[in-house]
């Protein structure tokens, strides 16, 4: 995973992202209590633990106090890509201990888990099943003596200890909240858009963590976290390179006019306007200006699959477009709206960025990160946190958003709070003449300069997109329509 955070002086869980979340990893001899319910990923969790754990030179002990059979818990792994059946019985052993806990009780249990920690001297423990103690009746004092003995036990030998149970943190009892190191709980929880799996660490001693809820995967890669995006880049985005005004060009010589040369390098822009404005058109201009000028650009979109792109740059004109993403000059990145989450997105493109040192990003459909969410209102803190690191990266960014309405002095987006987030505004829109449906293009928004404040017409040739060298044929077009107020219009929901 990107920007995984390691600490030396850590014990690493073995599962992406999760380390990030917990400043790095556990801390060496803590007992640490996973929760949640049946099929969240606990038992995955733990086996993951174990077997990455050993495959950088330690050694594991996975105990379980369930009634099912080691055989079939590890059946069920074995397509998981940590699995490794050679170190099964010599880097990691599995002890079956419910027979012990169900007839000696804790006590028992105990004196089962110090034999085997005196004797396979491992360097973690996975305890899986706890709450078994529970259904056989074991009162609160004694669960409290037992976890109590457990971490004399784990900080004694060094063992980091990891304790499975199937509960959550509401009917969690007194003993595991406040006697263990740390406190992790895993969740699965159905929304409008999507089933989401989710981490949260709700105690963690001895370092600083990560609060909140954050989403979670399972794949044949086993476990991954996606910390959240606004979360993980308010620690580590720096102030970007200084712009000195430097400008770069929107690939339309009369929109670069209006723009007083181009837009503010590492800045961000967003094409705002109804379907079949041209947004996506001026976002190809964008990017075809980049790749001549050399420059790595990065196309990311949820509606627009590659090849229908490129042929439509080719088709206006951009015959050299369909060579540069054959080269790697302009990357094509297209994905479905609802197949990754926010973070798993944000990974994918700021890992592109960082790599190819890409200086122009185009995001075509900003509400495809909406549809996608879980949780829409997560929306705009998301953008946000990606536009600025992007921004920190020195690259200048093309954002594309939707109108609500077709024709109308009242502009409404479908995610609030855009209009203040970007540096430049660039408003296209239809207007109704007699029979005839024309296109209008505005700068309404450019902070940090000056820009042309009139409407010209814009448009779409097989040569791509033109604009009107002045402003005199948009006037006409206006003129007795309606009167259009510019000082300055903002989109509704600002």
């Amino acid at each position: 995973m990107a920007g995984e955070f390691r600490n030396e002086s850590r014990v690493p869980t073995g599962v992406p992202g999760l380390d990030t979340l917990l400043g790095g990893g556990l801390v060496p001899g803590g007992v640490y209590l996973i929760m949640g319910r049946p099929g969240v990923g606990k038992t995955t969790l733990g086996n993951q633990a174990c077997f990455t754990h050993v495959a950088a030179g330690g050694k594991a002990v996975y105990v379980t106090l369930l009634a099912e059979t080691h055989a079939r818990m590890l059946r069920n792994l074995t397509g998981m890509a940590f699995f490794n059946a050679e170190a099964i019985g010599k880097q990691i052993a599995y002890v079956g201990a419910y027979l012990v806990l169900r007839e000696r009780r804790l006590p028992g249990l105990l004196a089962l888990l110090r034999r085997v920690i005196a004797d396979e001297k491992p360097t973690l423990l996975v305890l899986d099943g706890l709450t078994t103690a529970h259904s056989l009746g074991e009162p609160e004092a004694a669960l409290k003596e037992f976890v109590a003995e457990l971490q004399v036990l784990s900080d004694m030998s060094r063992c980091t200890t990891i304790v499975l149970a199937n509960m959550n943190a509401q009917n969690a009892s007194g003993a595991e909240h406040s006697m263990v190191d740390g406190l992790l709980e895993l969740t699965l929880d159905r929304t409008a858009q999507r089933t989401v799996r989710e981490v949260e660490i709700l105690k963690f001693r001895g370092g600083d963590h990560f609060l909140g809820r954050h989403e979670m995967e399972i794949s044949n890669a086993g476990l991954i976290v996606r910390p959240r995006t606004e979360m993980l880049l308010a620690r580590r985005t720096e102030v970007g390179q200084a712009t000195h005004y430097r400008r770069v060009s929107t690939g339309i010589d009369h929109l670069d006019a209006m723009l007083g040369g181009g837009l503010l390098a590492s800045s961000a822009t967003m094409l705002l306007g109804f379907s079949g404005s041209g947004k996506t058109l001026l976002s190809l201009h964008f990017l075809d200006d980049g790749a001549k000028k050399q420059e790595a650009c990065l196309y990311f979109g949820f509606y627009e699959p590659p090849e229908r792109l490129i042929e439509t740059a080719q088709h206006l004109g951009m015959s050299s477009f369909r060579e540069n993403d054959a080269s790697g000059m302009i990357k094509i990145m297209w994905q479905p709206a609802l197949r990754y989450s926010l973070d798993a997105l944000a990974e994918k493109i700021i890992a592109d960025v960082r790599e190819r040192s890409v200086k122009r990003v185009v995001i075509d459909g900003i509400d495809g990160f909406r549809q996608g969410a879980a949780f829409p209102e997560r929306t705009i803190r998301f953008v946000t946190a990606l536009t600025n690191e992007l921004r920190a990266l020195d690259a200048t960014v093309l954002i594309t958003e939707e109108t609500l309405k077709i024709f109308g002095p009242e502009v409404e987006v479908r995610v609030q709070g855009l209009s203040a987030l970007v540096d430049n505004i660039i408003l296209l829109e239809y207007m109704d003449v007699g029979s005839e449906l024309k296109r209008l293009v505005s700068v309404i928004k450019q902070r940090g300069a000056g820009h042309d404040p009139n409407v010209r017409e814009l448009c779409i040739t097989d040569r791509g997109v033109e604009l009107s060298p002045d402003a005199n044929s948009a006037s006409e077009i206006l003129e007795g329509l309606y009167r259009v107020t510019r000082d300055p219009r903002r989109p509704r929901g600002s």
